[in-house]
């Protein structure tokens, strides 16, 4: 709904500068957490001083990153030649005002499991965002919009946590050195894997904002929002839910591999048929969503989407590093990842935005993909044909989906509007991908519905 509506109220060149906003926010929110709240989660025994001491401590490191971002403003803005960088960026920096507040907060909800709550208030804060940007950029606010979007989202989500969280548990005016010990040993490690791992992820938008420019980075951020979004809504689910419990059967590692290979299975049976409709139907998806004037993102649209077939299968494995308190392997898998991203995307900026895009997907297939298999075997003992039993099936069943889209769209075209085409393939695609996916995944359907019963 966002996109729908402020794509046709804003120019690409104010997504692009949203983007880096973003990226560079992002990164020192990581600071700001300092990785405590994965310790607290993962820690099975937490007092009551220790938490105190942990709260006060990302207050501090949440004002020392407003300080931060704030000096390095006027650089960034240099950087990347933008002048409206430098305000914009200073005003998403008083988002570290409040973020800090909520975080240890969060933390305990995920420890106690309590995903609805967790729910609520992502809805209410996304709700509270979306009203304000749309709003200011009906108003003409233009890449403000975003901006103050973003700050009304941050302040619904820390004031609904602090407030829910007040109820059952408050921080002492305590801060020791002493209470901290093993959370910030974990913590410093889980931030330096998180940073590499922040730094691998947003890569892309970081040199393409740099060789490309802010309207080439608009079209591309707009096709990976367009790609990440169902990413957003479906991963969550599994890792809120799994890195907790994973945390208490963590020396359990048959329990482990059962856990992590059915959340595989839940999550490519939802997100491959949806990639590979958005490659297929790249072309009205886009007419629909955005507007004709986003069509040149059409290509860049169809190969994210296929890097959106390996994060399906990558994310998850974080979960898994965690449980496991085994950051260091995460840490050296990002950083080759960094390496490898970078020299993938100078290659591809020679053929533009749809060179960068491809160079992704090679170098995510041939240089991270293999990795993953040795990484599952060091944890847990994963065999790569348990792995690969586990979503090969949807992984066929999503590709004769393809097919039968792209044959069909070829010899028997729809007349009319693009919206039309988008929702009669759609519904047939669906069909198809059923038809074919539901013999093979009727073990593994029947012991979800059991579950969610």
């Amino acid at each position: 709904m966002q996109l729908v509506v402020l794509a046709r109220l804003l120019q690409p060149e104010d997504f692009g500068l949203m983007a880096l906003i973003v990226v560079f926010v992002g990164f020192f929110h990581l600071y700001s957490d300092a990785g405590l709240s994965s310790a607290i989660v993962q820690r099975q025994q937490t007092t009551h001083e220790e938490l105190s001491s942990l709260f006060w401590l990302n207050v501090l490191a949440g004002l020392g990153m407003l300080a931060v971002l704030l000096l390095c403003a006027p650089a960034v803005s240099w950087i990347y030649g933008e002048p409206r960088l430098r305000p914009l960026l200073a005003l998403a920096a008083f988002a570290f005002l409040v973020l800090p507040i909520s975080q240890q907060f969060q933390a305990r909800l995920q420890k106690a499991l309590r995903f609805d709550t967790l729910a609520a208030v992502d809805v209410l804060s996304t709700a509270a965002g979306v009203a304000t940007a749309i709003f200011l950029a009906y108003r003409g606010f233009g890449v403000r919009s975003l901006v103050l979007g973003f700050l009304a989202s941050t302040v619904v989500r820390a004031a609904a946590l602090f407030a829910l969280g007040m109820r059952d548990w408050r921080p002492q005016l305590r801060l020791r050195v002493s209470d901290l010990g093993g959370y910030v040993r974990f913590g410093g490690l889980h931030m330096a894997e998180r940073t590499v791992n922040y730094l691998g992820s947003n890569l892309d938008r970081l040199l393409i904002g740099a060789l490309v420019g802010t309207h080439g980075l608009g079209l591309y951020s707009i096709a990976s929002q367009l790609v990440m979004r169902p990413l957003q809504v479906v991963n969550p689910i599994f890792t809120r839910v799994a890195f907790p419990i994973f945390s208490r059967v963590q020396n359990e590692d048959q329990r482990l591999r059962a856990g992590f290979l059915d959340g595989i299975r839940a999550i490519t049976f939802v997100l491959f048929p949806i990639y590979m409709g958005m490659i297929v139907l790249a072309e009205p998806l886009v007419e629909v969503i955005l507007g004709e004037r986003w069509l040149p993102s059409v290509p860049i649209l169809q190969a994210v989407s296929i890097l959106g077939f390996f994060y399906c299968l990558g994310n998850p494995l974080g979960v898994l590093l965690l449980a496991k308190a085994r950051i260091e392997l995460g840490l050296y898998l990002n950083v080759w990842r960094v390496v490898l991203y970078a020299l993938a995307i100078s290659v591809g900026a020679r053929w533009g935005l749809q060179g960068i895009a491809y160079a992704l997907v090679i170098a995510t297939a041939a240089g991270l993909f293999p990795l993953g298999f040795i990484v599952r075997w060091l944890l847990v003992r994963m065999r790569p044909s348990e792995y690969l039993s586990a979503w090969m099936p949807t992984l066929i069943s999503a590709v004769v989906m393809g097919v039968v889209l792209w044959v069909a769209r070829d010899f028997g075209p729809v007349p009319g509007a693009a919206l039309g085409e988008l929702i009669l393939y759609t519904v047939a695609g669906a069909a198809v991908f059923l038809v074919v996916a539901i013999p093979w995944q009727r073990a593994f359907l029947a012991s979800l519905r059991n579950v969610l019963r």
